[in-house]
């Protein structure tokens, strides 16, 4: 019988143990692991979600730059609005390829299933100018016209949540009347959840007549971004927002909530590294007459030490896979988790796993137990034979 066997039924022999020190290391093992897969699956999304908008700057009202551009990729509403002069003002800017009106407006709407009031967001588009500046739009039906009334878009989401198709018409709320004459292919972002309407319809239905929301820019050089923002700003009633600005602001406040929850974790992670020494140091102290006899009958120090940073392994291995599986399980309650945790969360899966990732977080779990168990082998190594059988009768 190896050192190997003999450290997997000293295990077995302390079930309960056993149990509660793997429980803990996969614990943190799978918080670990879940930041880990948010972290790279955060940046993904949030850069797509942001590149979606298919534009280069943002013109919001003066007053919170980041706040708008939040509300305006998320489908929020701005308590400000521009003008079809501030629009013309900024066309006329060298550089800007193509300029376009918004206007969103969110709707309440009663749901049948829950019976609750349901947000909803209203976007008035320039189709023509929307569709260039997202080219990958497929659509079932037909695109509107710009100067079509009483008929709109839809996205995926929103067609398969209600089970609406090409034809159906609204039939209660601000948009009652209105045809659906095209519903768009899913496009994984905020645009499956719009309702589209041509600007000239929203801005009557919502009585936002001459009003938008934002101008979305598009520049012909994206290297000239910076001279083109200098002399937006310089339109009054105008703040603007580049699509950089977005993200990195994004970024930075969610990088302030991982950093809590890395904290969080990194207590956790000591927490289960004493516990883990704790239970080595007490099964040693339980088994001196046991190590003594084994030393009386010729195991050596380093035999002992081995078998006892074996058991460690086994533990912080067997958690540490406990804890990836656990966590690659319930990955939609860890994601809805962290979207609670964080700002601005894209609305895409934010967890992205992948093989490295499975393979740092079971590395790490045997590392720890590594660090864990030197000491205690370390200890257990050390003890006299004779003084061990002698305390272990006493």
């Amino acid at each position: 019988m190896n050192f190997l066997t003999l450290a997997s039924k000293n295990l077995q022999r302390r079930k309960g143990r056993t149990f509660l020190t793997v429980l803990g290391v996969a614990i943190a093992i799978a918080v670990l692991f879940s930041l880990l897969s948010l972290n790279s699956g955060y940046g993904k999304e949030l850069s797509r979600e942001v590149n979606s908008l298919g534009v280069h700057i943002l013109a919001v009202p003066k007053g919170c730059p980041y706040e708008a551009a939040s509300l305006v990729i998320h489908g929020g509403v701005i308590p400000k609005y521009l003008t079809a002069a501030d629009l013309e003002n900024v066309s006329k800017i060298d550089g800007i390829g193509l300029a376009t009106p918004m206007l969103m407006h969110q709707f309440l709407r009663k749901d049948e299933k829950s019976g609750q009031d349901v947000a909803h967001v209203a976007f008035g588009i320039s189709i023509d100018e929307m569709r260039e500046l997202k080219p990958w739009w497929k659509i079932e039906g037909r695109y509107f016209s710009n100067n079509e009334t009483n008929v709109m878009i839809i996205g995926r989401g929103l067609a398969d949540r209600y089970n609406l198709s090409v034809g159906a018409t609204q039939a209660d709320g601000p948009l009652a009347g209105f045809s659906i004459v095209g519903i768009l292919e899913r496009t994984g972002d905020q645009d499956d959840q719009f309702h589209f309407l041509p600007l000239a319809e929203a801005q009557r239905v919502f009585h936002k007549v001459g009003k938008i929301t934002t101008i979305g820019v598009k520049l012909n050089d994206i290297s000239r971004i910076a001279e083109v923002s200098s002399e937006m700003e310089k339109i009054p009633d105008i703040q603007v927002v580049t699509m950089t600005q977005v993200l990195g602001t994004i970024m930075n406040l969610a990088g302030s909530a991982r950093s809590l929850l890395l904290t969080v974790i990194v207590i956790a992670l000591i927490i289960s590294a004493f516990g883990i020494i704790n239970t080595l140091l007490m099964s040693v102290n339980e088994r001196t007459r046991e190590f003594g006899m084994m030393k009386a009958i010729g195991a050596s120090g380093l035999d002992i030490g081995k078998m006892v940073l074996a058991e460690t392994v086994f533990i912080t291995a067997g958690g540490g896979i406990v804890g990836t599986a656990s966590a690659i399980v319930g990955s939609s309650l860890i994601e809805s988790f962290v979207k609670s945790m964080l700002p601005y969360s894209p609305q895409g899966s934010l967890i992205s796993f992948d093989l490295q990732l499975i393979g740092f977080a079971l590395l790490f779990s045997v590392v720890l137990g590594l660090f864990c168990g030197l000491y205690p082998a370390f200890r257990s190594s050390r003890l006299s034979p004779m003084e061990a059988i002698r305390s272990g009768l006493d």
